[in-house]
Order: structure tokens, then sequence, then C-alpha cells
């Protein structure tokens, strides 16, 4: 009668022997012959297609080879799944569901159930990252979904009011806007590379544990009949706040706790995790659980009904300060937020993973706030946890920073939308910029190069303001977000896809710059070309909307992408044909904001050669500040400069000082310009003299080493001649154009700046003692 609805399954100690096979990444056979001569001759052949030895026994030789990639993924996805705790899974690759009488049962990749709900995954892959179609897979989901459903309440029966959820495991698939957008609708949820690998480590941190907060993500928000829980409790108050005090098994707290963020799955929330529920002190309190030991003081926490709606608590009897009544627990995963007692209640979850476990009756008592605010919540985790053993409240400030993700400030949700969205370009593999910013445990090198927060400023209120704006206590939509500022899934989901398609055209049709890093040649896939680009992008979609008069906000990830792609392209093709020099010019302009921005507009110079109705706001003022002819004219007249501050100089401290023996170099001349000086002379095996080698910026330290000597000179028209920093200040601005005309690659001056050369050239002909012949000669 059952088989005939699903199977086959396991439990028990078959899932743990199941489990075992599965976790291997390898499959194994064994190779038998009737001698050692034949078994060697069978395994040769088995070699060549791919199997290795692993062992020689004396009548066999056991082998292995990578199990199928798509065989992998459903292994993983179940092995996952087990140890989570589900009690009953699929056995082997050939469990099917019936689905409709005269059809043949459908098979499922992977069945998972415990006492609330099932799990149903459907796996799929590419062999790298890349974008696929996922349309066919949803429909077929669509359509077995009720016959599979009516088979399963067939199987366990309709008292068991089980939840059923339809999943989609992939790996290196990047999804697109319109295909989640389906699955979101047909109520089936995705699980991504990201979100495989988070849960198979929060696996390995909290046990069995984790399956509560993977169901949290699988039914957020739903009421799971299973978990609806009446406890005796007694109601008061405590600082204006309304409290409940009840015994409850651990078990049955576990199944709606949380320490990180319910919605979150990502790197930054199992860092919270791992942080917060440290794996030695989990072990140690586990190891006292099963010794019997107990715990006496209360667990707290804060029961959120998501609701405006109050806890159900039927009254028994009332006294003075208190109520005793029957208090409902919020039916829903992921509803208790632990503030103290994180360690203590987790703990439970490993005593079951250990020898020794024994099944008992414990009760742990438990004191929980209802819908406490969220900045009294954190006062009371901040206050409670800081008087533990040396917890710092920094620490528990960076903690609670993971529930800033929903914050009900507009400040504190906006950043964290963007300090997500830069940790998620950086984790998830399908990313142009996986693995490439410094993270915790990450060294730097010349390909990992990012930081987080110089590419969350870039998106943000210091950068292009793609995601939006802050303005007036409220978020003003940007060009790569929904429109909808308290979206922040979906702004993420869409920020995220939009960023990642963008960048994803450089380091596809520019590899080997994009691979360079900050390295030598490179210059597109560092913190400061990034946030060049990003400015690029954001005035290209302020084009769009002006050209077409519609906000890219209102388009979804795909479109958004597609009405930018041509102009990035153009810029893409520059890049593609641009020499090393013009890439470095980019590159040497600096990281001010002035500079990024100055970058940015160097780039939108190229796509308007291109498309001349791009004019975006600041790039025509950019340009006619460009001046190349003034920049030849000043690059000589900065050369004269320079050498007429060198015989001033040298020449006045002779005078100052006298030749014999150098004494005016002895003198005259800062011992570590001295010093710098003489070995750069030794290096260019003593050409000259050793002062041939001071350079520009040299002369601010000997000028203010002897000011009394120079000061009527060297301040040029000031009348203050003892303000040493402001009077040579002009040799300090000097310089840095110095730096720019002497390599042409760093670009041209602005007019600004040709004009600043032009007043010092005549100030120094005008102040400084008229060259003798012999000086104009050498010049």
């Amino acid at each position: 009668m059952t088989e005939q609805y699903l199977g086959p399954l396991v439990s028990e100690d078959e899932i743990t022997s199941e489990l075992r096979r599965r976790k291997s990444k390898d499959q194994h056979k064994a190779v038998t012959a009737a001698n050692k001569k034949l078994i060697g001759e069978k395994v040769e052949v088995e070699q060549k297609d791919g199997w290795r030895v692993i062992r020689k026994n004396a009548k066999s030789t056991r082998m292995a080879k990578p199990k199928p990639a798509d065989e992998q993924l459903e292994d993983e996805a179940w092995s996952i799944l087990a140890q989570m705790g589900f009690k009953e899974m699929s056995k082997g690759r050939n469990f099917t569901i019936a689905v409709e009488d005269g059809l043949e049962p459908r098979q499922i990749d992977v069945f998972a159930k415990d006492d609330e709900t099932v799990i149903i995954v459907e796996c799929t892959q590419r062999e790298s990252p890349g974008k696929k179609n996922m349309a066919n897979l949803i429909e077929k989901i669509r359509a077995i979904r009720e016959p599979i459903f009516k088979s399963i309440r067939k199987f366990y029966g309709q008292q068991a009011k089980l939840k059923v959820k339809h999943v989609i495991a992939t790996r290196n698939i990047a999804w697109s806007e319109a295909d989640l957008a389906k699955c979101s609708e047909a109520q089936i949820t995705v699980i991504t590379d990201a979100e495989l690998d988070y849960y198979a480590s929060l696996v390995h941190h909290l046990k069995q544990a984790a399956r509560y907060q993977f169901l949290a993500h699988m039914f957020g928000g739903q009421k799971i009949d299973g978990l609806s829980k009446q406890v005796v409790a007694t109601r008061g108050k405590m600082g204006g706040e309304t409290f409940f005090t009840f015994l409850i098994p651990p078990d049955e707290l576990l199944k709606i706790a949380y320490v990180g963020h319910k919605a979150s799955r990502d790197t930054e929330n199992l860092e919270t995790y791992q942080r917060m529920l440290q794996s030695r002190r989990l072990k140690k309190i586990a190891e006292y659980i099963n010794d019997g030991g107990k715990f006496p003081t209360n667990i707290v926490v804060n029961l959120k009904t998501g609701k405006k709606t109050k806890l159900k608590f039927d009254v028994i009897q009332n006294f003075e300060n208190e109520t005793l009544g029957k208090l409902h627990l919020p039916p829903n995963y992921a509803s208790a937020w632990v503030i103290d007692g994180q360690h203590r209640l987790y703990g439970y979850a490993y005593a079951r993973n250990m020898k020794g476990f024994k099944e008992d009756s414990s009760m742990i008592p438990v004191l929980a706030y209802e819908n406490l605010p969220a900045d009294k919540e954190m006062n009371l985790f901040i206050d409670i946890n800081s008087k533990q053993v040396k917890v710092s409240t920094g620490l528990l400030v960076e903690l609670y920073a993971d529930l800033h993700w929903k914050s009900s400030d507009p400040e504190e949700a906006f950043q964290a939308l963007l300090s997500r969205i830069a940790s998620r370009l950086n984790s998830d593999k399908t990313s142009p910029l996986h693995d490439r910013m410094v993270v915790t445990g990450k060294k730097k090198t010349q390909h990992r190069c990012l930081t987080q927060t110089s590419i969350r400023d870039g998106l943000g209120e210091r950068g292009a303001k793609l995601l939006g704006t802050l303005s007036k206590g409220s978020i003003v939509p940007g060009p790569f977000s929904t429109g909808q500022s308290e979206a922040y899934e979906d702004n993420l989901k869409k920020g995220l896809s939009v960023l990642s398609d963008c960048l994803r055209m450089f380091a596809d049709q520019l590899p080997n710059n994009w691979k360079l890093g900050d390295g030598p040649g490179g210059y597109l896939c560092t913190n400061n070309g990034l946030r060049a680009l990003f400015h690029v992008m954001k005035d290209v979609a302020d084009h769009v909307r002006q050209k077409n008069g519609t906000d890219l906000y209102v388009f979804d990830a795909d479109a958004t992408f597609q009405a930018v792609e041509p102009y990035l392209q153009v810029l893409v093709d520059f890049f593609k044909s641009a020499s090393d020099q013009d890439i470095q010019a980019f590159r040497r302009i600096g990281s001010s904001l002035t500079a990024v921005r100055q970058q940015a507009y160097g780039m939108e110079a190229q796509i308007q050669k291109k498309r001349p109705d791009f004019k975006p706001a600041g790039l025509a003022e950019y340009l006619d500040s460009r001046d190349e002819a003034g920049t030849e004219e000043a690059r000589t007249k900065v050369l004269r400069i320079q050498k007429r501050i060198f015989d001033y100089v040298i020449e006045t401290l002779k005078k100052q000082y006298g030749t014999h023996d150098r004494a005016w170099w002895v003198k005259g001349i800062p011992s570590k310009i001295r010093i710098d000086c003489s070995a750069r002379w030794e290096y260019k095996d003593q050409e000259g003299e050793p002062e041939s080698q001071l350079y520009l910026q040299n002369y601010i330290d000997i000028c203010i080493h002897n000011w009394d000597v120079v000061k009527d000179v060297i301040s040029l028209d000031e009348n203050d001649k003892q303000a040493k920093t402001k009077n040579t200040k002009w040799i300090r601005d000097l310089n840095d154009i110095r730096n720019k005309v002497a390599h042409p690659e760093q670009g041209v001056l602005d007019a600004e700046q040709v004009a600043f050369v032009k007043e010092i050239y005549d100030k120094v002909e005008k102040y400084f003692p008229a060259e003798t012949e012999q000086s104009q000669a050498v010049a």
C-alpha cells in the first residue's frame, strides 16, 4: 500500500551508513580475479578509464574515481540535509514519488523529512560558472507539485500536517532575474553555490540545530502547524517591557531559536555564528550535558511575532505583579532571537552528536520578551553579555550589526545593503570579483587587492550612488535598485545581478588586465578603477533616463543591464586597444574622490567619441580644463624653474659656507638628503657630482634648513618672510606638477595647473638673481 506512493527510504542507522558513502566525492569498486597477475591486468584496464588504486589487498584491489558532477551535487545536498538530522531520507538515486495514475513515478534527486516538514530537492549544474536557462525545470516542478503533495499526504496521513517545499540546488549557475522571479511565484526555493557552502559550514558549526535555520529560510514567515506549542508561563513587567518566564525542552526551543539574522544565509551571517558560538565552548557544554549537568539560569530570548498582534496568552490566575497562564509560542522557525545563553542552548544540539548522549526529559528555564524594539534589544544584549567572560563591547556591537540588515533606521539599513553587496561580490563564486577582496583570514596579494570598504563607499554616499542616496531620512532610489527602499532583498538581488553583469564584461573581454589586480600594468580590477567604473555606470544610467524618459529602477536586472551595456561596450573596446601608457595614465591620477572622478571623466570621454550625445554632467568642464598645448609649454618652464632653483641654492650655500672640503655640502644640506643623493650617485657609477641627484622636493627641506640665508628670494613676493612652510609651498605644488609633466602617461595638465606654472615662472624670473652667462650656457 505504502510503496505505491514514494520510496525507497532510509532512516536512523541506515541514514548514517548511506551518509558515509554519499559524503565521499569518489565512487569505489573492488577488482578481483583468480590471481594477482589477472588482478593487475584488470587494474591497468580500469586505470585507463580514470580509476585509481587506493588500496591493494591479498585477493583484490580497491579503486576509486571522482563521481560524475551531477551525482556529486546530489550527494552533497543529500549529505547536508542528512547531517541536519532529517529523520527520513531518499535512498540511492532511484527514489521516486507517484504523480498520477497511469504515469510513471517521478524520479526525485533528494527527499528529506522530519516531524514537521518535507524537503524535495532537484539538482543541476554547469561545468564552469555562467548562465543557464532554468525555465524548463521550473515548469516541470510546477506541473508535478500538486500530485507529489497528494502522494506525500497519502503516504504519511493527513494528520501529519506536513509542510512541503520544493528546492532547486545549483552549482556554477548565475541565475537570471526572470528565472528567479518564476521560482518565487511558484514558491520554489533556489539554493546556489554560496548557500550550499553556507549550509555545509553551518551544519559543521551548529550540528543538527542548523536544520531549524535552514527551515526558517525555506518557510520564512509561514505558520508551521507542527511548531504550535503552549507552555505554562508567568507574565510580568521589567523596565516597562513585558516578559514571560517558562520551562521548555531544549529541542523545542531550538526549533524556533536563532542568533544570526533569520533572513541571512551568507558568509557574514556565518561569521556571526562562529564568533557568537565558539566550537570549543559548545563541546565542553555538550560534554557537561552528557555527564548529567544542568543549567539553573535563564536563557533570555526576544519572541518576535512579525506582526502588530501580541503573543496569545491564556490567563489562568492573576497575582499582585504577575499573571499565570498558557503562552502560545510563535509557530514559526527563527522567531526567538537569543539575547543570552547561546552556548547553553546550542550545547544541547552538540550533545546529540556526541557519544554518550541519552534522551531525557530535561527542561530549561527561559525569560522571554515580547517584540522588544531593536534598540532596546541591542542595549540589553550588550548589557548582559559585556558583563560575562571577557567579551568586549566593541565585539558585541559588531556581532549585533547583523540585525541592521532590515533596520528601521534608513541609514543603518542602507549601509547594510551596500556592505552586503560588497561582501557578496567577493563571496559569490559566479561574481567577477570572487575572492578579490582582502577579508579576515585572507592576505593581500596583487590579485586579491580590493577592500569591501572601498567597494561599499564607491557604491554609496561617497561614490556613484548606484543603489540610491539618503535624503531627509529616506532613501531616494538609484538606477540599480528596485525603487522600493524597504525591499532590501530585492534591492540586493538586482544590485548584485546588474553590477556582476557589468563587471563581467570587463573581466571576460579584458582578462589580462583584470587578473593583474594592482600588480604592474593592472588598473581595472583595483579599488580606484572599480570606483571610477561605478561613476561611469551611474552617468550612463542617468543618460539613458534622460534619453528615454524612464528611470532604470523600474526595470528588472536584465533590462537594466541591457540598457547600459552598449555604452560600457564602447569603454571595453577602448581598453582593448589602449596602450599600457594609456591605461596607466588612469591609475597614476590618484586615489582621492576628485582623482577617481577624473578617472571616470577620462573613461567617459572615450564613450563620447563614439556616442556624441553622451554628455554627463561635469564632462564638458573636465574636457575644457585639459590644456594639451599648455602642458608642453609648462613642461619646458618647469624644467627651467628647477634649474634656476638649483643654481641659486647651490651658489648661495657655497657663498655662505665656503667650498673648502665641500663645506657647503656638509653644512648646508640636511644629512638624510646627502645620504640619499650619495646613494643614487654611487648607483650611477659616480656620474657627475652628488648634488646632481637632488630632487625638486629636496629644496623644501634645504631651504628651511638655511632659511635666514634664502628667505628673501625663496619667499618670492610674500611679505611675511618668516613663514617657512607657507613660503615653500609653491615648490611642493610645483613638484606635483613636475611629476606629471615628466611622465606623459599621467595625462595632461588642466588650465589651472598651466596658469600656476606660468605664474611661478614669471616670479622666479623676477625675484631670483639674474643668470650668469655660464649658467645660461649650461641650461
